[in-house]
């Protein structure tokens, strides 16, 4: 019963959301990969505390969140170029340091850090969705209730991301 109260169930809105975003995600990574030869990233890993990564994570996490306003386009913008550059990492340290280096470096981002943005990228859409998509009326109650369920789901995961990038990440070979 209580879980009912903090969480609420995805709606339909929410589910085409997550897909918009998930779609302009994977692109935007592809896309990002193919780009190397024109933008080569700073893998020069500064160390970085727990709480320099976790206000990092989570600024980009809540301007993807007020990209609701915009009817995601903020959200759009966000994801693009933080995916390309992600494709474009993740490409150069393939060749740097070899696949496994890198795998072991990101595994974690994987499983903590792109889900958080994701959730954050998916309300960012609602709106669109919602509005101009499916045309349902605006309700502000509907809006607050998925909001608190997203930052419920973020904020942990934007932590626990910030405490092993920091603590595991970091270590695992010198790139």
């Amino acid at each position: 019963m209580l879980q009912n109260k903090i969480f609420i169930r995805p709606d339909r809105v929410f589910n085409i959301s997550m897909i918009i975003s998930l779609f302009v995600a994977i692109f935007s990574f592809i896309i990002g990969t193919q780009m190397t030869g024109l933008f080569q990233p700073d893998l020069s890993s500064a160390q970085l505390t727990i709480f320099e990564v976790f206000i990092h994570n989570t600024t980009i996490s809540l301007l993807l969140l007020v990209g609701v306003f915009s009817y995601g386009f903020i959200s759009f913008i966000l994801i693009i170029s933080n995916f390309a550059i992600f494709g474009m990492q993740i490409n150069t340290m393939i060749s740097r340091v070899g696949f496994l280096l890198m795998a072991n470096k990101i595994i974690w981002h994987i499983f903590l850090e792109l889900p958080a943005i994701i959730l954050a990228a998916t309300f960012g859409f609602y709106l669109f969705v919602s509005q101009i998509i499916l045309e349902k009326d605006f309700n502000w109650k509907n809006l607050g209730q998925q909001l608190r369920t997203v930052i419920i789901l973020v904020m942990p995961l934007n932590f626990l991301a910030a405490v092993i990038e920091t603590l595991v990440s970091n270590r695992i070979g010198d790139l």
